[in-house]
């Protein structure tokens, strides 16, 4: 039985009203030109912006200004007289905050975009923290959310458990913001984790709030392959739209704005670092050192195995003038240099710790009842080398709008190679994780694109192992 749909990214509308603080509201489905919306595994908090063409003066009559409230409740199209499940559609109220690029295409009518972001960004911008904490650091960023920040305990999507457990902490008169940055940057899930200190919180489009690890984001596999091919009305016409093979599981571009950048992983401390830290106590200074090939060996990661060879010296190779086409010229080694995973100088970091800040023992062997500031591992090394890592191999695809899709999953993408053979690539195994998303919304005519940042975190086999060129079939004689 035919779907009957044929329209790739095709949604439907439940509200797109705006509400001023007078309790006066608007629908503006039939003024919205676009509305675009964006998440990040980098942000804590949505935004979005939606151009409207006003001939209601609404700008005038509803009094903006920047306190307005607009929801936005949109899903994917499944097909006739079918619904999208609730968590997959998107439902949110966001507090308008700028109007920009007001013009006037004709007299009576104006043309201006209205910029938009999550309320709760304002309560954690403004509200500020003079208090103690104590416990986990997952449990501290719980009670500043609720207790300060207005947000519902049934707003979590996902929050992991820390370790340790017997943390203290005295909040400077910050902002709720500037703490969610440092539990995010100090906590860790444990000494056996993927990246130590590899937390991340944000807010999905189609959900509520996430305190993830990288360790449990590369092991959320969305269930959809998206390919690049074509689609047909006659190939896909017993599929759900967002099945397998289905118009909107299909890549419609992409392009790869960097493939790597090893000046500036060496400079950042992507594949090796070192940090000094200065005992006041003991009067000693411990030096941590940051392998990439360690960190790499423990866990499974995304695909497995560094995006750099490591362990090996690095030659620095030149080669003589290439005289006949068929033969390659001889190259002649002029230089060595450390492999990249072992060059711990190129990123040094200063630190300190100490034991017993918050109890009166005299040994510093004992245990301490609350843990202070520590600093006796190179875990926020391997923090700092992670979102370097997360900046070298990325692809930008743009696939048909969907509504059941967040940053923090780990998407397949087939994309076949530049060549005409056939050929499977054995280091890229297409598995990518979904760091930013962004979704344009066509409002008259209900369709809509998304566009997906994705990065490697590593590839599928060693690099040394996989010999591409030998695998090539000799040309046939003609």
């Amino acid at each position: 039985m035919s779907q009957g749909n044929y329209k790739a990214g095709e949604f439907s509308i439940e509200s797109l009203a705006i509400v001023n603080q007078e309790d006066e509201s608007v629908d503006i489905t039939d003024l919205a030109i676009g509305v675009k919306l964006f998440e990040s595994i980098y942000n804590k908090f949505t935004t979005g912006h939606v151009n409207v063409l006003d001939g209601l003066n609404i700008l005038g009559n509803y009094k903006f200004t920047g306190q307005e409230f607009i929801r936005i409740s949109v899903a994917q199209k499944e097909g006739i007289g079918q619904e999208p499940e609730k968590k997959f559609t998107i439902d949110k109220t966001f507090r308008i905050y700028k109007v920009e690029n007001v013009k006037r295409p004709k007299e009576s009518s104006q043309l201006f975009q209205l910029r938009f972001c999550d309320p709760r960004m304002f309560f954690c911008r403004k509200k500020r923290l003079s208090k103690m904490f104590r416990g986990s650091y997952e449990e501290m960023l719980q009670s500043a959310l609720i207790e300060e920040a207005n947000i519902k305990p049934q707003e979590f999507d996902w929050f992991e458990e820390t370790e340790p457990k017997n943390i203290q902490f005295i909040c400077p008169n910050w902002t709720v913001s500037k703490f969610i940055d440092y539990v995010v940057n100090e906590a860790n899930i444990g000494e056996n984790a993927e990246w130590k200190n590899g937390m991340f919180f944000f807010q999905t489009l189609n959900g509520g709030f996430r305190f993830s690890s990288i360790d449990t984001m590369l092991k959320r596999e969305f269930p959809v392959p998206f390919s690049y091919r074509p689609r047909s009305a006659e190939e896909t016409s017993q599929l759900d739209l967002n099945a397998k093979g289905g118009l909107n599981s299909m890549i419609k571009s992409f392009y790869i704005p960097q493939q790597f950048d090893t000046l500036r992983g060496t400079a950042k401390g992507a594949y090796s670092s070192m940090q000094k830290t200065y005992d006041p106590i003991r009067k000693q200074e411990v030096d941590f050192v940051y392998d990439l090939e360690e960190t790499m060996n423990r866990g499974k990661h995304l695909s497995g195995f560094p995006l750099i060879r490591t362990g090996e010296m690095e030659r620095s190779l030149t080669l003589e003038n290439q005289i006949d086409p068929m033969i390659s010229p001889a190259v002649t080694e002029i230089d060595i240099d450390f492999p990249p995973n072992e060059s711990y100088d190129s990123n040094v970091r200063y630190d300190f710790t100490s034991s017993h800040l918050f109890d009166n023992e005299d040994t510093l062997g004992n245990d301490e009842v609350f843990q202070g500031y520590k600093s006796v591992d190179n875990a926020r090394l391997e923090r700092t080398a992670l979102l370097e890592i997360l900046q070298q191999n990325k692809i930008v695809v743009t696939i048909p709008m969907r509504t059941d899709l967040t940053v923090g999953n780990v998407i397949q993408l087939e994309i076949p190679q530049p060549e005409p053979t056939n050929k499977e690539d054995k280091l890229n195994d297409g598995r990518y994780l979904i760091t930013d998303l962004s979704i344009a919304m066509s409002i008259p005519s209900k369709e809509g694109e998304m566009y997906l940042e994705c990065v490697k975190e590593s590839f599928a086999a060693k690099i040394a192992d996989v010999k591409p060129l030998q695998e090539v079939e000799p040309a046939e004689e003609v």
